[in-house]
């Protein structure tokens, strides 16, 4: 007779073994060893399309508008596909793990945004991909403020990407993006859950799909019979998990290759600095969906070609800290109150950092003319 354990043991196991098997992969065979090649270029990077690092398809400047499009959208899903893959997968194994485990959490909403940032941080995937494991962990029952976070902190504090943007970007404009980056996460994301009464926030959706039988859950079972039960609930909440998001990945995928052709990014190098420009770059920037590291790259490059430094700063801080995946996404598993009010807050930051940076480069221009003149 085969021995017998208590079934959530072995499935919690089981899920925990999952997860650590996709992490490792991911991050072994994917992940930072692409995040480590573009480190070691760094400033020699050259973007071939809007959205991508790489073309599958080139875009050239005389296609019609359509054709740019398309062609944008088709390499968008080639440069997230190894990356998307890791977050449904993750955001189903998340799903099998935590609903096995005891609805609890951390005291107070700032604990559980500081639990989102250690949870996210080491994850290494761009604010699309993390879109999917967000789903998961809400979906499953964590906190808002611990799925927002997590799902902010995987582009934001990469360790690569951080040392990319030292290393590209002015020492002040880093610095400035890493403790926004922070803010955002520990204070921005509990008080803007804080200000959406508990009446608004949505109830998982694999509940009515997915529901667990809790007296069943802690009878006794063969370790045949878990295998075969935790295999049902991983391919269950996977196809939860894909039909959910890879549609709406596509469409944003699509209404960002809308945005950054008809607006490209580059139009406005040498364009003077003004509050109404930030706000305009800043909205785009939260809009588009980039891949992780894109946004230290773009905005290097654009430093280079003349942008103006508050400019740059818009930019690495809105591109790939939130998309409009990530609007769609939080909007249709936690609130769109959130959705709206996380997306406001990150302009609004971003147009004071840039203002800031851009008072304080003049500031240093005064001064050395100054210098000059009293030599």
């Amino acid at each position: 007779m085969l021995e017998t354990y208590k079934l959530p043991v072995i499935r919690v196991v089981m899920a925990g073994i999952l997860v650590a098997l996709f992490a490792t992969l991911f991050w072994t065979q994917s992940r930072y060893p692409a995040l480590n090649d573009k480190a070691i270029m760094e400033g020699s990077i050259q973007l071939e399309d809007p959205l991508s690092f790489e073309s599958l398809l080139s875009v050239d400047p005389s296609f019609p508008m359509w054709k740019k499009i398309i062609y944008t959208t088709i390499n968008w899903v080639k440069t997230n596909k190894n990356g998307m893959t890791f977050g449904i997968l993750m955001g189903a194994a998340f799903l099998t793990l935590i609903r096995h485990l005891p609805r609890k959490s951390l005291k107070g909403r700032f604990a559980n945004s500081a639990a989102g940032m250690a949870i996210g941080a080491p994850m290494g995937v761009c604010v699309n991909c993390a879109a999917p494991i967000g789903k998961g962990i809400y979906t499953a029952g964590a906190r808002a403020e611990l799925t927002l976070s997590a799902m902010i902190a995987s582009p934001t504090l990469n360790i690569v990407v951080l040392t990319m943007a030292f290393g590209i970007m002015p020492i002040e404009i880093a610095v400035t993006k890493l403790v926004l980056s922070i803010f955002v996460i520990l204070v921005v994301v509990p008080v803007i859950v804080r200000m959406s009464p508990g009446t608004e926030l949505m109830t998982p959706q694999v509940n009515e799909s997915c529901e667990i039988d809790v007296p069943a859950a802690f009878a006794k079972e063969s370790m045949f019979s878990a295998a075969k039960g935790f295999t049902s609930d991983y391919l269950r909440d996977l196809w939860f998990i894909v039909s959910r998001t890879v549609p709406l990945m596509l469409v944003a995928g699509f209404l960002g290759a809308i945005v950054g052709n008809l607006i490209p990014l580059e139009t406005f190098a040498g364009a003077e600095a003004s509050i109404i420009l930030f706000l305009v770059v800043a909205v785009i920037g939260i809009f588009l969906p980039v891949p992780i590291g894109f946004d230290v790259i773009v905005a290097g490059t654009l430093l280079s070609a003349g942008l103006s430094s508050g400019l740059v700063m818009v930019l690495v801080f809105t591109l790939g800290i939130f998309s409009i995946y990530s609007f769609i996404i939080v909007g249709s598993t936690i609130s769109w109150r959130v959705a709206r009010n996380l997306s406001v807050a990150i302009v609004l930051i971003a147009v004071l950092a840039g203002f800031s940076v851009e008072a304080f480069h003049q500031y240093q221009m005064r001064q050395s003319l100054e210098l000059l003149m009293n030599l």
